[in-house]
């Protein structure tokens, strides 16, 4: 019988395929059909405030296979959160109530693994449904049109926010005291010498006052009807009117938007057309008429009794001197973002502007979600957030993030509050560009 001789060349693979598989053995697979889940990265103690986005992730390594992959469940409290099953768990618009203890558990087919408690803190955002308007007493109030909301809201120092004036959700034009009276979409705002506070009820194409009470008065135009008219009172017409501001003496200036003029209220309630021509846009310097301005939006009084416009449709910064001389401090007509000076700067559809004690001018530059900074030789840059760069961010400089900002106001404390109005808040800029959220204490 012949015996079967098996070469050793072909033994000598089988060998080293064998003893191969043997080392392997000593060496431990995290992805292996047997390998129980593991955290290698733990979720971290996170903060926010309302409204702002906000992420916890994990990450885990472990056996995962099409009939059993690596699962996961958040839980906050002990308790687990409906459809939370991701690595990463994201709330898109947090408040206080979220705050707590978070944890998570990752599953696979040989066993659960729970993480350390990640503890998220939400803190309670001043908010508003849509803040175009805000100023600022000398004792640190806050003053807020709350346009789509139809009211006005008062913050005082310590951040409480109380109603003013107007009935929240209910569009109207009445007089009266505190939620009896009624407006319409208000714009901007603006502090008289007596402390009552002057509104563009931009929607019913009228000038308001409120005074400290809450009382709400008409002091000129005619509720919904639009249009082009000097007059006392009644007698004036408006077109969506929306910059405010008021002299030492009582004298308002208003940007009467969609007739694209400046207007002048005396003290006697009579009201005439200071610059522009009505029904004309345009982009024109000159005395008084013969300017021309494209929805002229914000306006801030600078201390040399210069009027400051955001010429929103020009995407520029007017300035009307006292003797009626209009002239372009910034800008040149065309939209985009650029630094530089004069001219040379390019902003995009600015609201809001505001004037501190040294006469620096602050912009809202609303559709480039950015402060920007104008200096008296009219040089312009950016303090915080970045042109064309939106969102919901504090920080410093470029960033910070805004969302859509429309008003701009100085503070007695030398900061800038703004009317982040597409984030429903307020935030705080310092001169260095600091930004942060006005919250509750």
């Amino acid at each position: 019988m012949r015996m079967l001789r098996i070469s050793r060349f072909f033994l000598l693979p089988v060998l080293l395929l064998g003893l191969g598989a043997a080392c392997s053995s000593h060496h431990s697979d995290p992805n292996s059909v047997s390998s129980p889940p593991a955290i290698t990265v733990q979720p971290v103690n996170t903060a926010t405030v309302t409204g702002r986005s906000v992420s916890l992730s994990v990450t885990a390594t472990g056996a995962s296979t099409p009939q059993f992959p690596l699962s996961y469940q958040w839980a906050k409290d002990g308790l687990d959160i409906l459809g939370a099953r991701a690595a990463t768990f994201t709330l898109y618009s947090p408040n206080p109530q979220d705050s707590g203890s978070y944890t998570v558990t990752v599953t696979n087919a040989v066993s659960s693994i729970t993480g350390s408690p990640a503890i998220l803190t939400v803190a309670a955002a001043v908010t508003f449904q849509s803040a175009v308007g805000v100023v600022s007493d000398a004792l640190g109030n806050l003053y807020v049109s709350d346009a789509n909301n139809h009211a006005v809201w008062k913050v005082d120092p310590a951040n409480q926010k109380t109603l003013l004036a107007g009935s929240p959700g209910l569009p109207g034009s009445a007089d009266g005291q505190g939620s009896n009276a009624q407006f319409r979409n208000p714009g901007s705002l603006a502090l008289d010498p007596a402390g009552n506070l002057v509104v563009a009820d931009t929607g019913n194409d009228t000038i308001r006052r409120i005074a400290p009470d809450g009382s709400v008065t008409t002091l000129a135009g005619s509720p919904g009807v639009p249009g082009s008219a000097d007059g006392i009172g009644t007698q004036a017409r408006f077109n969506a009117p929306n910059g405010i501001a008021v002299d030492g003496s009582g004298t308002v200036y208003i940007a009467d938007t969609q007739n694209h003029t400046i207007r002048r209220m005396a003290t006697d309630g009579t009201v005439t057309t200071y610059a522009g021509a009505a029904g004309q846009p345009g982009l024109v310097n000159g005395a008084n008429a013969s300017a021309l301005f494209n929805q002229p939006n914000g306006l801030a009084l600078a201390p040399d009794g210069t009027l400051v416009v955001a010429d929103y449709g020009n995407s520029c910064i007017r300035a009307l001197s006292p003797a009626g001389q209009v002239s372009t401090l910034a800008g040149s007509g065309t939209s985009g973002f650029a630094d530089g000076a004069g001219a040379g700067a390019i902003f995009y559809w600015p609201v809001g502007v505001a004037v501190d004690a040294s006469g620096t001018i602050w912009v809202a530059d609303t559709h480039n979600h950015a402060i920007r900074k104008i200096l008296p030789d009219h040089t312009v840059s950016t303090p915080a957030g970045t042109g064309g760069s939106l969102g919901n961010v504090d920080g410093t400089g470029t960033t910070a993030r805004f969302y859509l900002p429309c008003g701009i106001a100085t503070t007695p404390s030398g900061n800038l509050i703004v009317a982040d109005t597409y984030n429903h808040i307020l935030r705080v800029v310092t001169p260095a560009g600091v930004v942060t959220t006005l919250t509750v204490p």
